[in-house]
């Protein structure tokens, strides 16, 4: 399985998310920041990290470090988990090692810092990954440690990687051109389906949580209804039981996600969005049938024009761009 993505920063200004969903970009990559200060956040990172949520694009991030020790990149881990301040991420938080500045620290110490970095991300519930170019990866750090330990995204821009050791993403240039973004962008090749299951497992290994019935309560008021049933009400509760209840937006308490919910949860929610499929495979119409969907061309034609593709040929793009909307769970029903 392949995965098209780009990270973006700053330097990309405004970006049109939907514009870049629409070109079948199916992840983001958002620096949240640089170095080990508050005053050192990406100015763009909430706008960014933003319009990829309301565009169900999934996001991860990553810092830019300029650390010199293992306690100045406990101090990036920890300005970095400021800033994400406890919200979702589809993606892991990368730390990405290649300043001039650090090329004369040791590769143990280098290693040393990496790890640093990515332990006290994991300590927090993210997953952690290192970013760095296949130089700093055969040269500088022991990648061989790391990999064992931590996702690796490694840049080379070339046709191909030619990188040795194991990684989960590929950089393959910074002159890529979105539509929707002004300008060149890095592009990125995700060869692991890690959007939104930290240790990579199978659904079926991770049961679904039990959620409450509000079958019998009539009102509509979801705080109301939860408390009906001895159920948490807090903002915090209703953050994870909305997840858990297999809506994709970031939630935000908004009087529209609680009633959606509320009516989930009643049993009388009818989704926006196809059911996320088990399906393991590579067809579109196989994966349409794992749920019970009418596969036909014409059908598939329907759904494409739902999901911004307006000139449906069944073309092995278009169909795993649809497939893997579909495996997010995110896949808008014709």
């Amino acid at each position: 399985m392949e995965y098209r993505g780009i990270d973006i920063s700053k330097y990309q200004g405004n970006v049109d998310f939907k514009k870049v969903k629409d070109t079948g970009i199916q992840f983001i990559i958002a620096r949240i920041g640089y170095g080990m200060y508050e005053n050192q956040k990406d100015p763009k990172f909430e706008e960014n990290y933003k319009g990829a949520i309301e565009n169900n694009l999934p996001v991860g991030v990553y810092l830019y470090s300029y650390a010199l020790s293992v306690e100045d990149a406990e101090k990036e881990a920890d300005v970095c988990l400021k800033w994400l301040n406890k919200r979702r991420l589809n993606l892991p938080v990368y730390y990405d090692i290649e300043d001039k500045s650090q090329e004369t620290l040791s590769k143990q110490t280098l290693t040393d810092m990496c790890t640093a970095f990515c332990r006290k991300i994991e300590k927090a519930g993210y997953w952690a990954g290192v970013y760095a170019n296949k130089y700093w990866l055969t040269t500088h750090l022991d990648s061989k440690t790391l990999e064992d330990k931590f996702t690796i995204w490694v840049a080379q821009y070339n046709d191909q990687n030619t990188y040795k050791g194991k990684y989960d993403m590929w950089q393959y240039t910074s002159n890529g051109k979105v539509n929707g973004i002004n300008g060149n962008v890095d592009m990125n090749i995700l060869y692991r389906d890690i959007f939104s299951d930290r240790n990579g497992n199978d659904n079926e290994e991770n049961p679904q949580p039990t959620l409450p019935n509000l079958s019998n309560y009539k009102g509509d008021s979801i705080v109301d209804a939860l408390k009906s049933v001895g159920y948490d009400s807090s903002f915090e509760s209703r953050a994870k039981l909305y997840k858990e209840a297999g809506f994709n937006d970031y939630y935000t308490g908004s009087a529209v996600q609680n009633i959606n919910l509320l009516r989930r949860l009643q049993g009388n929610y009818q989704s926006d969005y196809y059911p996320k499929t088990t399906y393991k495979g590579f067809s579109l119409v196989d994966g349409l049938k794992s749920i019970g969907v009418d596969s036909s061309f014409n059908n598939r034609t329907k759904i494409a024009n739902k999901n911004g593709i307006k000139k449906y040929t069944g073309s092995i793009f278009q169909n795993n761009k649809l497939l893997n909307l579909l495996k997010q769970g995110t896949l808008k029903r014709a």
